[in-house]
């Protein structure tokens, strides 16, 4: 879990929701380089307002319970709690958390990622926002996979996404706002090419696999 000293992201999401002017988030790579971060409203944005292929994947997430790692503000929760389904929601940010709580998700979950929670088996898991790649490595990735599918009921399903990277798939990661910064966290981006081959003998087979430039994303199906 991030320290609430720690907790840049978090913190601009609930700033958002509370209406304050929200300064750009800026995201840095190890190394020196430093990039605008996905800004707090994306996260808050509509059905409608979606990427094409969260549009296209997320209805195929027909039962539930569904766990959805790394929720940010929630808002694939709320969709498909909207739709009737049982989401627990679960993120390291608590100010994220909070976020998830006050928009009316119902199960909001403060804890680590790679650690998912396994008090009752999921019919579905969410990795969004590149989440597919956090754990951090090649291995790191299939180690995830390879939990989620033990802690999945059989036909469950899982879609995540990713980037195609233009060098190096490993990088170290953290964001800026205000005066806050994140700890550092190793980010994985799987490359379209290699998903095939992550998502071998883990659990999982590819059913659904959408690209847009670098931009991809799957829908795995339980084997």
């Amino acid at each position: 879990m991030i320290d609430p000293s720690q907790d840049a992201f978090g913190t601009a999401l609930l700033d958002y929701l509370d209406g304050k002017d929200v300064p750009p988030l800026a995201l840095e790579m190890r190394g020196g380089q430093t990039v605008l971060a996905l800004q707090p409203e994306w996260f808050f944005r509509s059905y409608e307002q979606w990427d094409w292929w969260d549009r296209k994947l997320l209805p195929q997430v027909e039962h539930g319970p569904v766990l959805d790692l790394g929720a940010g503000a929630g808002r694939a929760a709320l969709y498909l709690q909207d739709r009737g389904l049982s989401v627990t929601a679960v993120d390291a940010s608590p100010a994220a958390a909070e976020v998830c709580r006050r928009r009316g998700v119902t199960d909001v979950r403060l804890g680590d990622v790679l650690d998912p929670p396994a008090d009752q088996r999921w019919a579905a898991v969410l990795l969004l926002c590149g989440n597919l790649g956090l754990g951090g490595s090649w291995d790191g990735s299939r180690r995830l996979l390879i939990r989620l599918a033990e802690l999945a009921v059989p036909g469950a399903v899982l879609v995540g996404d990713s980037v195609t990277p233009a060098g190096e798939p490993h990088v170290d990661l953290r964001v800026w706002y205000r005066g806050l910064v994140t700890p550092w966290w190793p980010q994985y981006n799987i490359p379209a090419s290699h998903v095939a081959a992550l998502v071998e003998n883990t659990g999982w087979r590819v059913e659904v696999q959408l690209e847009d430039g670098e931009d991809h994303a799957v829908l795995l199906r339980r084997a």
